[in-house]
């Protein structure tokens, strides 16, 4: 079949991975993609289906893209990744429009799937994960940045969570091949290597026999080439000396951590399934902080799980107000059929989440704009990643900041090239965001 294909791709970075791979095996055979999806004949959703927003979202974009087969020249719709995974019988029963369903761990298979098309609807959900990717070939959606999921699946089964339910059981890929598959990205131009996975810090337990991240990043920082490697969903019961001083002691590697800790209360702690507690937690803060003093942390938290009471959030509150992390991200708790904690009562009123939700993060924004002030004055390195023509500012981040979900430097003057890493003196700060200007 010779077709013209629309790609949409939604939900996390890890999924981004899985659809910059299915475009690259789109392209080695010969197939051609548009960003026009009125003149797609073929259009493919890489679906989300972690919490009930990103479901709905995934649902909506396939309802709405639907309606193309009326009104463009769209002959087949196939949906693929985690909400194809998990739903693949109900998506095919009440949305007769789909032509296809492509699991997690099979979107290798997406020729072929295409090729098959005009004679039957299809459901291919036979595996839950894939690592096998075909590093040759992949359409990065983004010049100067890529993520590479050095795992896949998740062994920790918090209660709240239906990834293991999607993706099974934790898999590593070996070193050798991630450290290959860095050494092209760079090769392109990548400048920021973002490693990701359900949980980065359980890296090679199952097929080293212990945690091996540190491992790892001994072995990409001797690729050569001037970039970054950024450590992401980092879970806390493995962050240890061993991982904080090869971070400490190498410059390619970001002085940053992204360690989600959920919860601060030590019986929401134990329903959620989190092997850690609010002792634990703190003194981990503590010693990272101690090891790497210039060190930037984020975290993210549940509120409005099933029983939080006000005492229980408010102790939450305080914890992030004593620990002052520089990026914090919260997340109403979204009920997920399958999982423990999807049985727990009494649920916390929507109306009560909402607040607990505003209430932490006007208290982390303001904590976000103390901290900013003090790079006022400081030269930062920045990867400079786009130009704002309308405000005639240059755009980009340091290590300080990872893409999409954190802040940005915006430089005032000067003539930066794109895609390259340009020293950057900060002169003012904002909430999220840093104003600086070319450093002499």
């Amino acid at each position: 079949m010779s077709a013209k294909i629309g790609f949409i791709s939604l939900g996390c970075d890890k999924n981004l991975v899985d659809s910059e791979y299915m475009l690259g095996i789109l392209k080695k055979h010969n197939y051609k993609i548009t960003n026009d999806e009125e003149e797609a004949e073929i259009i493919i959703i890489n679906t989300c289906g972690f919490i009930n927003d990103a479901k709905q979202e995934s649902i909506d974009t396939i309802l709405e893209t639907a309606q193309l087969k009326k009104t463009g020249k769209l002959k087949h719709l196939i949906a693929a990744g985690c909400l194809a995974q998990r739903y693949k019988s109900e998506l095919l029963r009440e949305i007769p429009e789909l032509d296809a369903i492509v699991g997690t761990g099979d979107f290798d298979k997406i020729h072929e799937v295409i090729e098959q098309l005009d004679s039957k609807r299809i459901e291919l959900t036979d595996n839950k994960s894939f690592l096998d990717y075909d590093i040759g070939n992949r359409i990065r959606v983004y010049p100067y940045i890529s993520f590479v999921k050095i795992a896949e699946g998740c062994d920790n089964c918090c209660s709240y969570c239906a990834i293991p339910l999607i993706k099974g059981h934790y898999k590593s890929r070996k070193i050798s091949t991630i450290k290959e598959e860095v050494e092209n990205l760079v090769a392109e131009g990548v400048k920021e290597i973002n490693l990701v996975a359900q949980d980065t810090t359980n890296y090679g337990v199952d097929i080293y026999g212990k945690p091996s991240l540190p491992k790892l990043l001994e072995e990409l920082v001797k690729i050569r080439e001037d970039f970054i490697i950024r450590i992401l969903y980092a879970y806390p019961t493995n962050i240890n000396k061993e991982l904080l001083d090869v971070i400490k002691n190498n410059n390619k590697i970001a002085k940053y951590l992204d360690i989600p800790l959920q919860h601060i209360n030590d019986r929401i702690l134990k329903l959620m399934g989190r092997p850690s507690s609010s002792k634990f937690i703190m003194q981990l803060i503590d010693d990272i902080r101690k090891q790497i003093p210039e060190i930037t942390l984020r975290t993210t938290f549940i509120v409005g799980f099933p029983t939080e009471t006000e005492t229980e959030f408010n102790q939450l509150l305080d914890f992030v107000k004593l620990y002052r992390f520089d990026k914090v991200g919260a997340f109403q708790y979204s009920k997920e059929e399958g999982t423990f904690a999807a049985a727990l009562n009494p649920e916390v009123p929507d109306k009560i989440k909402y607040r607990r939700y505003s209430e932490l993060m006007a208290v982390q924004q303001s904590i976000s704009k103390t901290k900013n002030q003090r790079f006022k004055g400081k030269v930062l390195k920045v990867l400079v990643e786009k130009y704002d023509k309308e405000n005639r500012l240059f755009i980009g981040r340091s290590e300080n900041d990872a893409p999409f979900v954190d802040g940005v430097i915006k430089i005032l003057d000067g003539n930066c090239e794109l895609g390259q890493f340009h020293k950057v003196k900060i002169i003012d700060s904002q909430e999220y965001d840093l104003l600086g200007e070319l450093a002499n």
